[in-house]
């Protein structure tokens, strides 16, 4: 799946407001560090106070919109009612003079499956150097950055689609969240685990179904 870009309502989904509660500021683009923090790598990039804080406010901030978010928008790029998602979404906070993501890579590289689409949703602005870059045509390795306002996201098929980040010059923070989903129909059970959190990569553990009430609350459609 080539990187494209979907619109979302965002004064029904407003995940600003709950991560501005979270981490207790009034412009997520000025979070910024206490102390210094060396150049994150792929096996800390999860690990700083930022994530530490959502993933404790998860269940009680942002779980029940982030369903509602998921059965509102996924059906529409899938075209279907029956998949599975991400159960907790990945976070990335990408402060000035640093990086989000420790590495260039696909997902693929981190135990991810095959027909997994990815949904990368920013909750701040997005440009440059605060972006993430994902490569152009497939496998050249020609990336450029994704410019995205709230309300937008990026679809693309990650495990395949190179993509990473840069250092921060832009001087803002960025904070964005990204998910995966896979339809039933193409779900197979691999017995792999994700490799930064040990997750198994199979429903129930990393992967979670939305209940037919949360589906069409939401206007999802449910394949025949």
């Amino acid at each position: 799946m080539r990187p494209t870009v979907h619109q979302y309502d965002q004064g029904k989904f407003d995940f600003a407001a709950a991560f501005r509660e979270i981490y207790r500021v009034d412009d997520l683009s000025t979070l910024h560090a206490d102390s210094p923090m060396e150049v994150l790598t792929w096996q800390t990039d999860q690990a700083t106070v930022f994530h530490r804080q959502f993933y404790a406010a998860f269940d009680e901030h942002i779980r029940s919109r982030y369903r509602g978010f998921v059965a509102a928008v996924a059906p529409k790029v899938l075209g279907t009612g029956e998949f599975c998602f991400q159960r907790v979404p990945t976070v990335r906070v990408h402060l000035p003079g640093n990086l989000a993501v420790g590495e260039f890579h696909t997902d693929g590289d981190y135990n991810h499956k095959q027909r997994e689409v990815n949904f990368w949703v920013p909750v701040t602005p997005t440009w440059g150097s605060n972006s993430v870059w994902i490569e152009q045509e497939l496998g050249q390795h020609d990336y450029a950055p994704v410019s995205l306002a709230p309300g937008e996201m990026i679809v693309f098929d990650a495990v395949n689609w190179s993509h990473g980040n840069k250092i921060n010059e832009t001087g803002a923070c960025r904070v964005s969240f990204d998910f995966r989903c896979i339809r039933l129909s193409e779900y197979e059970e691999t017995g792999l685990r994700s490799v930064d959190a040990g997750k198994g990569m199979w429903i129930g553990d990393y992967f979670d179904v939305l209940t037919e009430q949360e589906l069409a609350g939401a206007g999802g459609t449910q394949a025949a």
